[in-house]
């Protein structure tokens, strides 16, 4: 599948992968990513919205932020990213096919995300939710965040968004 065996780790409690970012990997991060907004009915907005989906290396890596895909067999089935900022970093693109949602996978993509603000220093990471991802928030609570108030997206459907944040990480 064009990954290295030391690009890669095993899933909690699962028997998918979690691996860095590969631009071979676009195509499929973007069909999960529209996957979840089809399920919810969110717009798609290529040049807006999702725009950082379509340069990843630019939007994640290039500015020291990081980006992973989960991989089950030989298909793309998940994937998060996170960027860093002041004091601070920030979970993104936190997504999942809704047919492996419940092993666990979510968790290990979180924990992944979670591990590597540790490891670079930060103290505290913030995620941003829509109201209507009611799995997404129940997974960060149980992973020890906190709510934070709400926001009004700049996405084309001016979405309503929970706010979260875990400190210490």
């Amino acid at each position: 599948m064009g990954r290295t065996d030391a690009a890669r780790s095993t899933a909690a409690h699962a028997m998918a992968d979690i691996c860095p970012y590969e631009p071979w990997m676009n195509e499929a991060v973007i069909e999960v990513v529209r996957s979840v907004h089809d399920e919810y009915g969110f717009t798609w907005e290529h040049h807006g919205y999702h725009r950082d989906l379509y340069d990843i290396p630019g939007q994640y890596l290039d500015v020291g932020g990081a980006f992973w895909v989960l991989v089950d067999g030989d298909r793309i089935v998940g994937c998060v990213g996170v960027t860093p900022h002041e004091g601070e970093c920030e979970l993104h693109r936190l997504y999942m096919y809704s047919s492996v949602r419940g092993r666990g996978w979510g968790r290990a993509l979180l924990e992944t995300a979670m591990a590597w603000g540790r490891s670079k220093g930060f103290r505290r990471m913030i995620a941003w939710s829509d109201v209507k991802l009611g799995r997404a928030h129940q997974l960060y609570l149980a992973a020890g965040f906190r709510m934070m108030g709400q926001r009004r997206c700049d996405d084309p459907d001016e979405s309503i968004e929970h706010g979260f944040y875990k400190e210490p990480l």
